[in-house]
């Protein structure tokens, strides 16, 4: 490979480094428009459920390990 193939090649991969970089922005911008308010309630609704089963079974394990102490 000669020196101006690889010049070529370093500038065509800045080139679609950049084409890359935009793209990814414009999905990043595509993906904050379209969300939806009912799917973030959906969401929070499931992470307090997530949070609240996780709580749940820490204080069912630690009673337990209170009552082998014991």
């Amino acid at each position: 490979m000669t020196v101006l193939e690889r010049e070529d090649l370093q500038n065509l991969l800045v080139r679609i480094d950049e084409r890359v970089k935009a793209i990814q922005e414009d999905i990043r911008e595509i993906n904050e428009s379209r969300r939806c308010a009912t799917n973030q309630i959906k969401i929070r609704t499931l992470e307090r459920l997530v949070w609240g089963c996780l709580a749940t079974v820490g204080a069912l394990g630690a009673r337990m390990l209170l009552e082998v102490v014991r």
